[in-house]
């Protein structure tokens, strides 16, 4: 019996090997939480840049379409001047061809104002497109990182459940069935010692009764309050501490 126990401990190591690669490897997209949010971020402001450009070329050629018109207006009241017959008609169409020109020089203002603007804009775009490259080559770097790590995991795996399965083969039958119904129903080890009679999983005390029968170790015992696989601790030296 000694040596099924020794085998059910072995086997609870293996398992215990496996949980923490599983948790492990679960736990590696987290590392990419990081380059990914500062990609996106990167990415989602380089389009509000670029709305920006888009928004100021508008108004740029809505503006010089406009000024083209004032333009084309103020050529055909100065065309008219040479036309006009009275002093008070000319004075009329000095004031007019005054205000055609204050309205094409702030326009012009405008312009050159929305010209400045837009090179901003593309100036600020060169950079979050370097800031994007950046992102994306550090999430890309991450990534194949985290995927070669999981490949690692994987082949670890492989190797546990390959000594999981020679461990269990040498159980007999109905000791690897409770192992594995307490295993089903437990998120842990559910092979434990005593320590000074208390039970290492709920930490309770146990009989007396109970650790003399489990100290001779000739059967499988559970904890009466938990329900976890009770051992000698020689039995499990790898679990003490």
């Amino acid at each position: 019996m000694r040596g099924q126990l020794a085998l059910l401990t072995a086997l609870q190591k293996v398992d215990d090997q496996l949980r923490s690669l599983r948790r492990e490897q679960q736990a590696l997209p987290r590392q990419l939480e990081a380059p990914r949010c500062a990609h996106n971020e990167a990415r989602k402001e380089l389009e509000s840049v670029q709305v920006e450009i888009d928004r100021n070329e508008r108004q740029q050629h809505d503006l010089e379409m406009e000024l083209q018109s004032t333009q084309d207006a103020l050529d055909k009241v100065q065309r008219k001047l040479r036309e006009v017959k009275t002093n008070r008609e000319y004075s009329a169409v000095l004031v007019e061809i005054d205000a055609g020109k204050q309205q094409m020089t702030c326009m012009e203002d405008q312009l050159l104002q929305l010209m400045e603007q837009a090179e901003q804009k593309r100036q600020a775009k060169g950079v979050q497109e370097q800031r994007l490259r950046a992102a994306r080559d550090v999430l890309q770097e991450q990534g194949q990182a985290v995927e070669q790590a999981s490949e690692l995991l994987n082949q670890k795996i492989l190797v546990e459940r390959e000594k999981r399965r020679q461990t269990a083969v040498g159980l007999n039958a109905d000791l690897l069935e409770v192992y594995e119904k307490l295993t089903a129903q437990n998120d842990g080890s559910v092979v434990v010692h005593l320590n000074d009679g208390v039970c290492g999983g709920c930490h309770l005390k146990v009989q007396p009764q109970l650790i003399s029968e489990i100290r001779l170790q000739e059967s499988l015992h559970t904890c009466p309050h938990c329900r976890l696989i009770l051992l000698w601790p020689a039995e499990c030296p790898e679990l003490e501490g």
